[in-house]
Protein backbone atom coordinates (compact mmCIF):
# COMPACT_ATOMS: atom_id res chain seq x y z
CA UNK A 1 0.00 0.00 0.00
CA UNK A 2 1.05 3.60 -0.48
CA UNK A 3 2.63 5.51 2.37
CA UNK A 4 0.75 8.66 1.34
CA UNK A 5 -0.47 10.07 4.66
CA UNK A 6 -3.45 11.73 2.98
CA UNK A 7 -5.16 8.33 3.08
CA UNK A 8 -4.83 7.88 6.84
CA UNK A 9 -8.12 9.64 7.78
CA UNK A 10 -9.98 7.37 5.39
CA UNK A 11 -8.20 4.27 6.68
CA UNK A 12 -9.43 5.23 10.14
CA UNK A 13 -12.94 5.55 8.71
CA UNK A 14 -12.56 2.11 7.11
CA UNK A 15 -11.63 0.65 10.47
CA UNK A 16 -14.58 2.40 12.12
CA UNK A 17 -16.94 1.17 9.40
CA UNK A 18 -15.99 -2.41 10.16
CA UNK A 19 -16.94 -1.80 13.80
CA UNK A 20 -20.22 -0.17 12.77
CA UNK A 21 -19.21 3.14 14.38
CA UNK A 22 -19.71 5.53 11.45
CA UNK A 23 -22.25 8.29 11.42
CA UNK A 24 -24.36 8.79 8.30
CA UNK A 25 -22.19 11.73 7.18
CA UNK A 26 -18.99 9.76 7.77
CA UNK A 27 -20.39 6.83 5.83
CA UNK A 28 -21.26 9.08 2.88
CA UNK A 29 -17.82 10.72 3.00
CA UNK A 30 -16.09 7.33 3.00
CA UNK A 31 -18.23 5.93 0.19
CA UNK A 32 -17.57 8.94 -2.02
CA UNK A 33 -13.82 8.63 -1.39
CA UNK A 34 -13.76 4.87 -2.05
CA UNK A 35 -15.47 5.37 -5.40
CA UNK A 36 -12.43 7.27 -6.66
CA UNK A 37 -9.55 5.79 -4.64
CA UNK A 38 -8.27 2.33 -5.64
CA UNK A 39 -5.71 2.37 -2.79
CA UNK A 40 -8.36 2.65 -0.10
CA UNK A 41 -10.54 0.08 -1.88
CA UNK A 42 -7.54 -2.25 -1.70
CA UNK A 43 -7.24 -1.52 2.03
CA UNK A 44 -10.90 -2.39 2.53
CA UNK A 45 -10.51 -5.56 0.45
CA UNK A 46 -7.46 -6.52 2.53
CA UNK A 47 -9.50 -6.20 5.73
CA UNK A 48 -12.18 -8.41 4.21
CA UNK A 49 -9.62 -11.04 3.19
CA UNK A 50 -8.05 -11.01 6.68
CA UNK A 51 -11.51 -11.37 8.21
CA UNK A 52 -12.13 -14.49 6.15
CA UNK A 53 -8.76 -15.96 7.20
CA UNK A 54 -9.38 -15.30 10.86
CA UNK A 55 -12.91 -16.70 10.65
CA UNK A 56 -11.47 -20.18 10.17
CA UNK A 57 -9.21 -20.10 13.27
CA UNK A 58 -10.04 -21.97 16.44
CA UNK A 59 -10.76 -19.90 19.55
CA UNK A 60 -7.89 -19.45 22.03
CA UNK A 61 -8.19 -17.36 25.17
CA UNK A 62 -6.01 -14.19 24.98
CA UNK A 63 -3.19 -13.70 27.54
CA UNK A 64 -3.89 -11.48 30.52
CA UNK A 65 -1.36 -8.84 29.42
CA UNK A 66 -2.86 -8.54 25.93
CA UNK A 67 -4.33 -5.06 26.52
CA UNK A 68 -1.01 -3.62 27.66
CA UNK A 69 0.88 -5.22 24.77
CA UNK A 70 -1.58 -3.90 22.20
CA UNK A 71 -1.51 -0.38 23.70
CA UNK A 72 2.31 -0.39 23.65
CA UNK A 73 2.37 -1.50 20.03
CA UNK A 74 -0.13 1.13 18.94
CA UNK A 75 1.62 3.99 20.74
CA UNK A 76 5.05 3.05 19.32
CA UNK A 77 6.04 5.60 16.58
CA UNK A 78 6.18 3.18 13.72
CA UNK A 79 4.24 2.22 10.62
CA UNK A 80 0.48 2.10 11.42
CA UNK A 81 -0.71 -1.43 12.14
CA UNK A 82 -3.14 -1.48 9.25
CA UNK A 83 -0.27 -0.85 6.82
CA UNK A 84 2.11 -3.51 8.11
CA UNK A 85 2.48 -6.58 5.89
CA UNK A 86 0.63 -9.61 7.27
CA UNK A 87 3.82 -11.48 8.27
CA UNK A 88 2.10 -12.61 11.47
CA UNK A 89 0.41 -15.34 9.47
CA UNK A 90 3.72 -17.17 9.08
CA UNK A 91 3.09 -18.90 12.39
CA UNK A 92 0.52 -21.64 13.04
CA UNK A 93 -1.53 -23.00 15.89
CA UNK A 94 -2.53 -21.20 19.06
CA UNK A 95 0.05 -18.44 18.68
CA UNK A 96 -1.41 -17.45 15.33
CA UNK A 97 -4.90 -17.33 16.78
CA UNK A 98 -3.81 -15.10 19.66
CA UNK A 99 -1.89 -12.61 17.51
CA UNK A 100 -4.57 -12.50 14.82
CA UNK A 101 -7.23 -12.03 17.47
CA UNK A 102 -5.30 -9.11 18.95
CA UNK A 103 -4.72 -7.35 15.69
CA UNK A 104 -8.07 -7.95 14.03
CA UNK A 105 -10.44 -7.91 17.00
CA UNK A 106 -12.06 -4.71 15.80
CA UNK A 107 -12.56 -6.14 12.33
CA UNK A 108 -14.45 -9.13 13.69
CA UNK A 109 -16.86 -7.09 15.80
CA UNK A 110 -19.04 -6.44 12.77
CA UNK A 111 -18.84 -9.53 10.58
CA UNK A 112 -20.54 -9.94 7.19
CA UNK A 113 -24.04 -11.23 6.73
CA UNK A 114 -24.46 -14.92 6.20
CA UNK A 115 -24.57 -16.04 2.56
CA UNK A 116 -27.89 -17.16 1.12
CA UNK A 117 -29.05 -20.71 1.84
CA UNK A 118 -27.76 -21.96 -1.49
CA UNK A 119 -26.57 -25.22 -0.01
CA UNK A 120 -23.58 -26.84 -1.67
CA UNK A 121 -23.16 -24.60 -4.67
CA UNK A 122 -20.80 -27.07 -6.29
CA UNK A 123 -22.98 -28.26 -9.14
CA UNK A 124 -20.24 -30.54 -10.42
CA UNK A 125 -18.46 -31.46 -7.24
CA UNK A 126 -16.55 -34.33 -8.82
CA UNK A 127 -16.90 -36.32 -12.00
CA UNK A 128 -16.35 -39.44 -9.91
CA UNK A 129 -19.74 -38.83 -8.27
CA UNK A 130 -21.60 -38.50 -11.58
CA UNK A 131 -23.67 -41.60 -12.38
CA UNK A 132 -22.68 -43.68 -15.38
CA UNK A 133 -24.14 -42.68 -18.73
CA UNK A 134 -24.37 -44.23 -22.15
CA UNK A 135 -22.42 -41.28 -23.54
CA UNK A 136 -19.19 -39.88 -22.09
CA UNK A 137 -19.54 -36.79 -19.93
CA UNK A 138 -17.18 -34.05 -21.11
CA UNK A 139 -15.18 -32.26 -18.46
CA UNK A 140 -15.07 -28.50 -18.12
CA UNK A 141 -11.84 -26.77 -17.19
CA UNK A 142 -11.97 -24.39 -14.24
CA UNK A 143 -12.76 -20.78 -15.11
CA UNK A 144 -10.27 -17.97 -14.93
CA UNK A 145 -9.17 -16.78 -11.49
CA UNK A 146 -10.80 -13.68 -10.02
CA UNK A 147 -9.09 -10.39 -10.73
CA UNK A 148 -6.11 -10.33 -8.33
CA UNK A 149 -5.76 -7.57 -5.77
CA UNK A 150 -2.20 -8.37 -4.68
CA UNK A 151 1.00 -9.40 -6.38
CA UNK A 152 0.73 -11.08 -9.81
CA UNK A 153 0.83 -14.87 -9.79
CA UNK A 154 3.83 -16.68 -11.20
CA UNK A 155 1.83 -17.60 -14.28
CA UNK A 156 0.74 -14.02 -14.97
CA UNK A 157 2.40 -12.26 -17.90
CA UNK A 158 5.17 -9.85 -16.92
CA UNK A 159 4.27 -6.22 -16.56
CA UNK A 160 4.95 -3.97 -19.51
CA UNK A 161 8.39 -2.40 -19.61
CA UNK A 162 9.76 0.51 -21.57
CA UNK A 163 10.52 -1.84 -24.47
CA UNK A 164 6.99 -3.26 -24.54
CA UNK A 165 3.89 -1.63 -25.95
CA UNK A 166 1.34 -1.02 -23.19
CA UNK A 167 -2.08 -2.56 -23.56
CA UNK A 168 -4.20 -0.09 -25.52
CA UNK A 169 -7.03 1.59 -23.69
CA UNK A 170 -10.33 0.01 -24.77
CA UNK A 171 -12.81 2.25 -26.50
CA UNK A 172 -15.88 3.31 -24.50
CA UNK A 173 -18.05 3.29 -27.64
CA UNK A 174 -19.93 0.09 -28.57
CA UNK A 175 -19.09 -1.95 -31.65
CA UNK A 176 -22.63 -1.52 -33.03
CA UNK A 177 -26.03 -0.16 -32.13
CA UNK A 178 -29.53 -0.41 -33.56
CA UNK A 179 -31.63 2.50 -34.78
CA UNK A 180 -35.23 2.72 -35.99
CA UNK A 181 -35.97 5.94 -37.86
CA UNK A 182 -38.47 7.39 -40.30
CA UNK A 183 -42.18 8.23 -40.25
CA UNK A 184 -44.51 6.09 -38.16
CA UNK A 185 -45.91 4.35 -41.24
CA UNK A 186 -42.51 3.65 -42.79
CA UNK A 187 -39.97 2.96 -40.04
CA UNK A 188 -36.60 1.50 -41.04
CA UNK A 189 -34.34 -0.60 -38.78
CA UNK A 190 -30.62 -0.08 -39.30
CA UNK A 191 -27.42 -1.44 -37.77
CA UNK A 192 -24.84 1.29 -37.20
CA UNK A 193 -21.17 1.56 -36.39
CA UNK A 194 -20.80 2.41 -32.72
CA UNK A 195 -18.00 4.92 -33.24
CA UNK A 196 -19.01 6.79 -36.38
CA UNK A 197 -22.78 6.22 -36.25
CA UNK A 198 -22.74 5.29 -39.94
CA UNK A 199 -25.32 2.78 -41.19
CA UNK A 200 -23.75 -0.37 -42.61
CA UNK A 201 -26.78 -2.70 -42.72
CA UNK A 202 -30.56 -2.50 -43.10
CA UNK A 203 -32.10 -5.77 -41.91
CA UNK A 204 -35.78 -6.59 -42.21
CA UNK A 205 -37.70 -4.07 -40.10
CA UNK A 206 -39.77 -5.58 -37.26
CA UNK A 207 -43.13 -4.15 -36.22
CA UNK A 208 -41.77 -2.69 -32.97
CA UNK A 209 -38.70 -1.13 -31.42
CA UNK A 210 -35.64 -3.14 -30.23
CA UNK A 211 -35.23 -3.44 -26.46
CA UNK A 212 -32.21 -5.77 -26.01
CA UNK A 213 -29.19 -6.73 -28.12
CA UNK A 214 -26.09 -8.95 -27.93
CA UNK A 215 -23.15 -9.28 -30.34
CA UNK A 216 -21.34 -12.60 -30.75
CA UNK A 217 -17.67 -12.58 -29.73
CA UNK A 218 -16.52 -13.08 -33.33
CA UNK A 219 -18.59 -10.08 -34.46
CA UNK A 220 -20.56 -12.07 -37.05
CA UNK A 221 -23.99 -12.11 -35.42
CA UNK A 222 -26.20 -9.53 -33.73
CA UNK A 223 -29.09 -10.99 -31.72
CA UNK A 224 -31.84 -8.65 -30.54
CA UNK A 225 -35.32 -8.58 -29.04
CA UNK A 226 -38.03 -6.33 -30.51
CA UNK A 227 -41.54 -5.52 -29.40
CA UNK A 228 -44.28 -6.96 -31.57
CA UNK A 229 -46.34 -3.80 -32.05
CA UNK A 230 -48.91 -3.27 -29.29
CA UNK A 231 -49.62 -6.99 -28.86
CA UNK A 232 -47.76 -7.41 -25.56
CA UNK A 233 -45.40 -9.85 -27.27
CA UNK A 234 -41.78 -9.72 -28.37
CA UNK A 235 -39.73 -11.34 -31.12
CA UNK A 236 -36.18 -12.65 -30.88
CA UNK A 237 -34.11 -12.15 -34.04
CA UNK A 238 -30.54 -12.73 -35.16
CA UNK A 239 -28.94 -10.91 -38.11
CA UNK A 240 -25.63 -11.91 -39.61
CA UNK A 241 -23.72 -8.62 -39.78
CA UNK A 242 -20.24 -9.72 -40.94
CA UNK A 243 -18.12 -12.48 -42.44
CA UNK A 244 -15.83 -14.49 -40.19
CA UNK A 245 -12.29 -13.16 -40.02
CA UNK A 246 -9.44 -15.50 -41.05
CA UNK A 247 -7.64 -17.10 -38.11
CA UNK A 248 -3.86 -16.70 -38.07
CA UNK A 249 -3.28 -19.25 -35.28
CA UNK A 250 -3.43 -22.76 -36.82
CA UNK A 251 -4.46 -24.24 -33.46
CA UNK A 252 -7.36 -21.84 -32.97
CA UNK A 253 -10.84 -22.96 -34.03
CA UNK A 254 -11.90 -21.60 -37.42
CA UNK A 255 -14.66 -18.99 -37.66
CA UNK A 256 -18.16 -20.38 -37.31
CA UNK A 257 -19.61 -20.92 -40.78
CA UNK A 258 -23.33 -20.63 -41.45
CA UNK A 259 -25.78 -21.19 -44.30
CA UNK A 260 -27.19 -17.73 -43.48
CA UNK A 261 -25.69 -14.99 -45.65
CA UNK A 262 -24.48 -11.62 -44.37
CA UNK A 263 -27.47 -9.28 -44.18
CA UNK A 264 -30.02 -12.06 -43.64
CA UNK A 265 -32.13 -12.29 -40.49
CA UNK A 266 -33.40 -15.41 -38.71
CA UNK A 267 -36.58 -15.19 -36.60
CA UNK A 268 -35.82 -17.12 -33.40
CA UNK A 269 -39.25 -17.08 -31.77
CA UNK A 270 -42.02 -15.09 -30.10
CA UNK A 271 -42.39 -14.48 -26.39
CA UNK A 272 -44.58 -12.70 -23.88
CA UNK A 273 -43.15 -9.28 -23.02
CA UNK A 274 -42.21 -9.56 -19.36
CA UNK A 275 -39.47 -9.15 -16.76
CA UNK A 276 -35.73 -8.72 -17.37
CA UNK A 277 -35.37 -12.48 -16.77
CA UNK A 278 -36.83 -12.94 -20.26
CA UNK A 279 -34.61 -10.36 -21.96
CA UNK A 280 -31.17 -11.99 -21.58
CA UNK A 281 -29.35 -13.05 -24.74
CA UNK A 282 -26.33 -15.24 -23.93
CA UNK A 283 -23.69 -15.92 -26.61
CA UNK A 284 -21.16 -18.66 -25.90
CA UNK A 285 -17.52 -17.55 -25.85
CA UNK A 286 -16.78 -19.45 -29.09
CA UNK A 287 -19.77 -17.81 -30.86
CA UNK A 288 -21.18 -21.26 -31.70
CA UNK A 289 -24.42 -20.85 -29.75
CA UNK A 290 -26.95 -18.29 -28.51
CA UNK A 291 -29.17 -19.15 -25.53
CA UNK A 292 -32.39 -17.31 -24.69
CA UNK A 293 -35.75 -17.77 -22.94
CA UNK A 294 -39.21 -17.70 -24.52
CA UNK A 295 -42.44 -17.31 -22.56
CA UNK A 296 -44.94 -19.15 -24.75
CA UNK A 297 -47.75 -16.83 -25.96
CA UNK A 298 -50.17 -19.78 -25.73
CA UNK A 299 -49.65 -20.11 -21.99
CA UNK A 300 -47.32 -23.13 -21.94
CA UNK A 301 -44.78 -21.43 -19.69
CA UNK A 302 -41.13 -20.57 -20.20
CA UNK A 303 -38.45 -22.67 -21.87
CA UNK A 304 -34.88 -22.37 -23.08
CA UNK A 305 -34.00 -22.19 -26.77
CA UNK A 306 -30.62 -22.32 -28.51
CA UNK A 307 -29.61 -20.89 -31.88
CA UNK A 308 -26.50 -22.31 -33.54
CA UNK A 309 -25.34 -20.28 -36.54
CA UNK A 310 -23.78 -23.30 -38.26
CA UNK A 311 -27.27 -24.85 -38.45
CA UNK A 312 -29.12 -21.58 -39.09
CA UNK A 313 -32.23 -22.64 -37.15
CA UNK A 314 -33.44 -22.22 -33.54
CA UNK A 315 -33.88 -25.36 -31.44
CA UNK A 316 -35.80 -25.83 -28.21
CA UNK A 317 -33.56 -27.04 -25.37
CA UNK A 318 -36.09 -27.63 -22.55
CA UNK A 319 -39.76 -28.66 -22.44
CA UNK A 320 -40.68 -28.26 -18.77
CA UNK A 321 -42.51 -24.90 -18.86
CA UNK A 322 -40.52 -23.24 -16.05
CA UNK A 323 -36.97 -23.11 -17.46
CA UNK A 324 -34.84 -19.98 -17.97
CA UNK A 325 -31.50 -19.63 -19.76
CA UNK A 326 -28.44 -18.63 -17.79
CA UNK A 327 -24.99 -17.93 -19.16
CA UNK A 328 -22.57 -20.33 -20.84
CA UNK A 329 -19.85 -22.18 -18.97
CA UNK A 330 -16.30 -22.38 -20.25
CA UNK A 331 -16.28 -25.74 -22.03
CA UNK A 332 -13.37 -27.82 -23.26
CA UNK A 333 -12.69 -28.53 -26.90
CA UNK A 334 -15.74 -29.99 -28.60
CA UNK A 335 -18.14 -29.41 -25.70
CA UNK A 336 -20.71 -26.81 -24.68
CA UNK A 337 -21.98 -26.11 -21.17
CA UNK A 338 -25.04 -23.99 -20.40
CA UNK A 339 -26.58 -22.94 -17.10
CA UNK A 340 -30.33 -23.63 -17.13
CA UNK A 341 -32.55 -22.65 -14.19
CA UNK A 342 -35.96 -24.02 -13.26
CA UNK A 343 -38.26 -21.62 -11.42
CA UNK A 344 -40.25 -22.77 -8.40
CA UNK A 345 -40.74 -21.92 -4.77
CA UNK A 346 -37.07 -22.87 -4.46
CA UNK A 347 -35.28 -22.32 -7.80
CA UNK A 348 -32.67 -24.79 -9.06
CA UNK A 349 -29.88 -24.36 -11.60
CA UNK A 350 -28.37 -27.13 -13.70
CA UNK A 351 -25.19 -27.21 -15.74
CA UNK A 352 -26.20 -28.88 -19.00
CA UNK A 353 -23.25 -30.17 -21.02
CA UNK A 354 -23.25 -31.81 -24.44
CA UNK A 355 -20.90 -32.66 -27.28
CA UNK A 356 -20.96 -30.13 -30.10
CA UNK A 357 -20.89 -32.92 -32.72
CA UNK A 358 -23.75 -34.87 -31.14
CA UNK A 359 -26.23 -33.76 -33.81
CA UNK A 360 -29.47 -31.80 -33.42
CA UNK A 361 -30.38 -30.64 -29.93
CA UNK A 362 -33.52 -32.25 -28.50
CA UNK A 363 -35.73 -30.66 -25.86
CA UNK A 364 -35.69 -32.27 -22.44
CA UNK A 365 -35.75 -31.83 -18.68
CA UNK A 366 -32.68 -30.03 -17.27
CA UNK A 367 -33.03 -32.23 -14.18
CA UNK A 368 -31.72 -35.07 -16.35
CA UNK A 369 -28.29 -33.44 -16.27
CA UNK A 370 -25.62 -35.78 -14.94
CA UNK A 371 -24.49 -33.02 -12.61
CA UNK A 372 -26.23 -32.26 -9.29
CA UNK A 373 -28.24 -29.01 -9.18
CA UNK A 374 -27.34 -25.77 -7.45
CA UNK A 375 -30.15 -25.26 -4.95
CA UNK A 376 -31.71 -21.81 -4.43
CA UNK A 377 -29.76 -20.45 -7.40
CA UNK A 378 -31.54 -18.78 -10.32
CA UNK A 379 -30.19 -17.54 -13.68
CA UNK A 380 -26.42 -17.44 -13.04
CA UNK A 381 -24.72 -14.75 -15.13
CA UNK A 382 -20.96 -15.16 -15.31
CA UNK A 383 -18.50 -12.38 -16.11
CA UNK A 384 -16.92 -12.60 -19.58
CA UNK A 385 -13.72 -14.16 -18.20
CA UNK A 386 -15.66 -16.56 -15.95
CA UNK A 387 -14.11 -15.25 -12.73
CA UNK A 388 -17.31 -13.98 -11.09
CA UNK A 389 -20.97 -14.89 -11.17
CA UNK A 390 -24.14 -12.99 -10.24
CA UNK A 391 -27.16 -15.14 -9.43
CA UNK A 392 -30.55 -14.79 -7.76
CA UNK A 393 -31.83 -16.48 -4.64
CA UNK A 394 -35.17 -16.40 -2.79
CA UNK A 395 -38.70 -17.79 -2.97
CA UNK A 396 -40.48 -17.55 -6.33
CA UNK A 397 -44.10 -17.65 -7.47
CA UNK A 398 -45.92 -17.63 -10.81
CA UNK A 399 -46.85 -14.15 -12.03
CA UNK A 400 -48.91 -14.33 -15.22
CA UNK A 401 -46.91 -16.08 -17.91
CA UNK A 402 -43.63 -16.24 -15.99
CA UNK A 403 -42.07 -16.52 -12.53
CA UNK A 404 -40.89 -13.71 -10.23
CA UNK A 405 -39.49 -13.56 -6.70
CA UNK A 406 -42.05 -13.05 -3.95
CA UNK A 407 -40.01 -13.36 -0.72
CA UNK A 408 -36.33 -12.82 0.07
CA UNK A 409 -35.46 -12.30 -3.59
CA UNK A 410 -32.10 -10.65 -4.30
CA UNK A 411 -29.09 -10.88 -6.59
CA UNK A 412 -25.87 -12.22 -5.07
CA UNK A 413 -22.27 -12.00 -6.29
CA UNK A 414 -19.76 -14.83 -5.87
CA UNK A 415 -16.38 -16.00 -7.04
CA UNK A 416 -16.73 -18.66 -9.73
CA UNK A 417 -14.20 -21.36 -8.86
CA UNK A 418 -13.54 -24.72 -10.52
CA UNK A 419 -12.73 -27.85 -8.56
CA UNK A 420 -10.00 -28.94 -10.99
CA UNK A 421 -11.97 -31.99 -12.16
CA UNK A 422 -14.59 -30.23 -14.24
CA UNK A 423 -17.52 -28.18 -13.09
CA UNK A 424 -17.93 -25.09 -10.98
CA UNK A 425 -18.30 -23.91 -7.42
CA UNK A 426 -19.63 -20.54 -6.26
CA UNK A 427 -17.61 -19.27 -3.29
CA UNK A 428 -17.54 -16.20 -1.05
CA UNK A 429 -21.13 -15.25 -1.90
CA UNK A 430 -22.21 -11.75 -0.86
CA UNK A 431 -25.24 -9.56 -1.52
CA UNK A 432 -25.02 -7.32 -4.57
CA UNK A 433 -26.89 -4.60 -2.63
CA UNK A 434 -25.14 -4.43 0.73
CA UNK A 435 -27.29 -1.76 2.42
CA UNK A 436 -30.76 -3.32 2.18
CA UNK A 437 -32.44 -5.59 4.70
CA UNK A 438 -33.88 -8.66 3.05
CA UNK A 439 -36.97 -10.47 4.28
CA UNK A 440 -40.51 -10.23 3.06
CA UNK A 441 -39.36 -6.87 1.68
CA UNK A 442 -37.06 -7.79 -1.15
CA UNK A 443 -36.53 -7.65 -4.90
CA UNK A 444 -38.99 -9.03 -7.41
CA UNK A 445 -36.65 -8.74 -10.41
CA UNK A 446 -33.96 -6.53 -11.93
CA UNK A 447 -31.84 -6.25 -15.05
CA UNK A 448 -28.11 -6.99 -14.79
CA UNK A 449 -25.20 -6.58 -17.22
CA UNK A 450 -21.46 -7.28 -16.93
CA UNK A 451 -18.76 -5.12 -18.49
CA UNK A 452 -16.12 -6.46 -20.83
CA UNK A 453 -13.46 -5.94 -18.14
CA UNK A 454 -15.18 -8.70 -16.08
CA UNK A 455 -15.22 -6.40 -13.04
CA UNK A 456 -17.72 -3.59 -13.66
CA UNK A 457 -21.45 -4.36 -13.71
CA UNK A 458 -24.72 -2.44 -13.80
CA UNK A 459 -28.15 -3.08 -12.28
CA UNK A 460 -31.30 -1.27 -13.39
CA UNK A 461 -35.07 -1.74 -13.42
CA UNK A 462 -34.77 -3.05 -9.86
CA UNK A 463 -38.28 -3.73 -8.57
CA UNK A 464 -38.31 -3.55 -4.75
CA UNK A 465 -41.33 -4.58 -2.67
CA UNK A 466 -41.96 -3.02 0.70
CA UNK A 467 -40.70 0.07 2.48
CA UNK A 468 -37.88 2.18 0.99
CA UNK A 469 -34.42 1.38 2.36
CA UNK A 470 -33.28 5.01 2.60
CA UNK A 471 -34.12 7.84 5.03
CA UNK A 472 -35.73 9.81 2.21
CA UNK A 473 -36.78 9.07 -1.35
CA UNK A 474 -37.12 5.72 -3.06
CA UNK A 475 -34.37 3.15 -2.69
CA UNK A 476 -33.89 0.79 -4.40
CA UNK A 477 -35.34 2.87 -7.22
CA UNK A 478 -36.59 1.19 -10.39
CA UNK A 479 -35.78 4.32 -12.41
CA UNK A 480 -32.11 4.54 -11.38
CA UNK A 481 -29.03 2.76 -12.73
CA UNK A 482 -26.61 1.34 -10.13
CA UNK A 483 -22.99 0.85 -11.15
CA UNK A 484 -20.32 -1.07 -9.22
CA UNK A 485 -17.33 -3.41 -9.39
CA UNK A 486 -17.05 -7.04 -8.35
CA UNK A 487 -13.69 -6.40 -6.68
CA UNK A 488 -15.25 -3.69 -4.46
CA UNK A 489 -16.19 -5.48 -1.20
CA UNK A 490 -18.83 -2.83 -0.41
CA UNK A 491 -21.14 -4.13 -3.13
CA UNK A 492 -23.81 -1.67 -4.30
CA UNK A 493 -25.34 1.02 -2.10
CA UNK A 494 -27.71 3.90 -2.77
CA UNK A 495 -24.64 6.07 -3.40
CA UNK A 496 -23.68 3.89 -6.37
CA UNK A 497 -26.59 5.21 -8.45
CA UNK A 498 -25.49 7.25 -11.43
CA UNK A 499 -26.38 10.94 -11.27
CA UNK A 500 -30.07 11.75 -11.67
CA UNK A 501 -29.17 14.37 -14.26
CA UNK A 502 -27.55 11.78 -16.55
CA UNK A 503 -30.89 10.93 -18.16
CA UNK A 504 -33.11 13.44 -19.97
CA UNK A 505 -36.28 14.42 -18.14
CA UNK A 506 -39.23 12.03 -18.43
CA UNK A 507 -37.16 9.23 -20.01
CA UNK A 508 -36.96 5.66 -18.72
CA UNK A 509 -34.13 3.15 -19.03
CA UNK A 510 -34.65 0.36 -21.55
CA UNK A 511 -31.17 -1.15 -21.79
CA UNK A 512 -27.69 -0.66 -20.30
CA UNK A 513 -24.33 -1.89 -21.56
CA UNK A 514 -21.07 -1.55 -19.62
CA UNK A 515 -18.02 -0.59 -21.68
CA UNK A 516 -14.82 -2.63 -21.32
CA UNK A 517 -13.19 0.49 -19.84
CA UNK A 518 -14.97 -0.32 -16.59
CA UNK A 519 -16.15 3.27 -16.12
CA UNK A 520 -18.51 3.96 -19.03
CA UNK A 521 -22.15 3.01 -19.57
CA UNK A 522 -24.12 3.04 -22.82
CA UNK A 523 -27.77 3.60 -21.94
CA UNK A 524 -30.89 3.39 -24.11
CA UNK A 525 -33.21 6.02 -22.61
CA UNK A 526 -36.74 6.03 -24.09
CA UNK A 527 -39.37 8.76 -24.13
CA UNK A 528 -43.04 8.01 -23.40
CA UNK A 529 -45.23 7.87 -26.49
CA UNK A 530 -47.99 10.45 -26.66
CA UNK A 531 -50.17 8.14 -28.73
CA UNK A 532 -50.24 4.74 -30.38
CA UNK A 533 -49.58 6.24 -33.81
CA UNK A 534 -46.52 8.19 -32.68
CA UNK A 535 -43.18 6.64 -33.66
CA UNK A 536 -41.02 5.36 -30.77
CA UNK A 537 -38.21 7.63 -29.61
CA UNK A 538 -35.08 6.90 -27.56
CA UNK A 539 -31.64 8.43 -27.06
CA UNK A 540 -28.42 6.41 -26.86
CA UNK A 541 -26.26 7.96 -24.14
CA UNK A 542 -22.58 7.43 -23.34
CA UNK A 543 -22.05 8.07 -19.62
CA UNK A 544 -18.62 8.34 -18.01
CA UNK A 545 -19.05 7.64 -14.32
CA UNK A 546 -17.31 10.17 -12.07
CA UNK A 547 -17.18 10.18 -8.29
CA UNK A 548 -17.34 12.59 -5.42
CA UNK A 549 -18.42 16.11 -6.35
CA UNK A 550 -17.52 15.65 -10.04
CA UNK A 551 -20.63 15.20 -12.17
CA UNK A 552 -20.84 12.32 -14.64
CA UNK A 553 -19.93 13.15 -18.24
CA UNK A 554 -22.79 12.45 -20.67
CA UNK A 555 -22.83 12.57 -24.47
CA UNK A 556 -25.43 11.45 -27.01
CA UNK A 557 -24.41 8.90 -29.63
CA UNK A 558 -27.38 9.50 -31.95
CA UNK A 559 -27.05 12.35 -34.41
CA UNK A 560 -30.74 13.29 -34.43
CA UNK A 561 -33.56 13.42 -31.89
CA UNK A 562 -36.40 11.95 -33.96
CA UNK A 563 -36.03 8.19 -33.85
CA UNK A 564 -35.30 5.19 -31.65
CA UNK A 565 -31.58 4.69 -31.02
CA UNK A 566 -30.33 1.61 -29.13
CA UNK A 567 -29.70 -0.84 -27.73
CA UNK A 568 -25.94 -1.01 -28.23
CA UNK A 569 -23.73 -4.11 -28.22
CA UNK A 570 -20.12 -5.00 -27.42
CA UNK A 571 -18.39 -8.20 -28.48
CA UNK A 572 -17.66 -8.98 -24.77
CA UNK A 573 -14.37 -10.74 -25.47
CA UNK A 574 -12.77 -11.80 -22.15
Amino acid sequence: MSMNRSHEPFEELISASLRGDLTRDERQRLDLHLDGCPECRATLASFADQRRIVAGLRHVAPPRDLQARVRTAIERPATPWWRRPPVIFAGVGGGLAVVAGAVFALVLLNGPRNPPPVGNVSPTASLDSVPASTSPVPTLPPPASPIPSGEPAASDPPAATASQDPTPEPSPEPQVFLAMTGPADNLQLTVRDGTSGDTFMEPETPSGEPIAAALSADGQWLAYITRLGESGLTEVRATRVAEGEPVADPEAPPPVDSPVEVGETVLLGESVDGSPFLEHLFWSADSRSLAYTLADPNGDGTDVWVFQPEDGEPEQRTDVGNAYAGSWAFGGAGTSGLWVSTAGETPLSYLMVWHDDAGPITAGDPADSEFPPATDVFQPITSPNGAFVIFWTGRMAEAGDEWLFREGGAPWLANNAGDGQGGYEFTDAREVFSDVTLGREAFTSAAIAWGGDSDAYAVWEAVWTGLPQAPSGRYPDRERVYFGHATDPRGLTRLHAIDEGDLPNDTFVVDVKVSPTGRHLVITAAYPRAGVLDPPRADLLLVERNTGSVADSVSRLNERSDGWFGPAAFDQLP
